[in-house]
């Protein structure tokens, strides 16, 4: 069912408001015919856990969607506070996909897809579905393999990196 449309916000105001929302990040990679690419994704989420699926959102116009389709894989590494700096790094526009290099050390699980060695976790998924909404397009993963460590997570925040401060309360419980 379809509401009423109505004009959407002003692009400002929405990039103000979403910058108010903290959330982990990560960094999504993929990996085909030699080459390579990983930027910097903080639209990333657990989905399912019968079966165990993530969503992430991505660019339509950048490069690592078309590694994704071309492979059919894409890893996701967790970054820890000792990683702000890969996390910049992939975070800049107009890098050239690549060949892989020492500049932040990779592994691979089940699918080749890249991960980051000393992520706080990572998942290797093979792609289930890729639907392209706005100038996004949505990733669901189908996660083939998994891993965590213990560490403290780098998060983002107002267009910023931090770390977490005071803990408040029980460990809260998703349903």
């Amino acid at each position: 069912m379809k509401a009423t449309p109505h004009a959407p916000v002003d692009g400002t105001v929405f990039r103000n408001a979403a910058a108010r929302f903290a959330s982990g990040v990560t960094v999504a990679a993929a990996a085909h015919d030699g080459l390579h690419h990983a930027i910097t994704a903080t639209a990333f989420a657990s989905l399912s856990l019968e079966p165990p699926l993530v969503l992430l959102a991505l660019d339509r116009a950048g490069q690592l969607i078309g590694l994704v389709r071309a492979s059919g894989h894409v890893g996701l590494s967790v970054l820890s506070v000792d990683q702000e700096q890969i996390g910049r790094r992939a975070s800049t526009r107009g890098r050239r996909l690549q060949v892989p290099s020492d500049a932040a050390p990779t592994t691979t699980a089940v699918t080749g897809a890249p991960l980051l060695t000393g992520a706080l976790a990572w998942f290797d998924c093979d792609v289930e579905t890729i639907s392209e909404h706005g100038d996004h397009a949505i990733i669901v993963g189908l996660v083939v393999a998994a891993a965590s460590s213990e560490g403290e997570p780098l998060l983002y925040f107002e267009r910023r990196y931090h770390r977490l401060g005071t803990q408040l309360g029980e460990p809260g419980v998703s349903r």
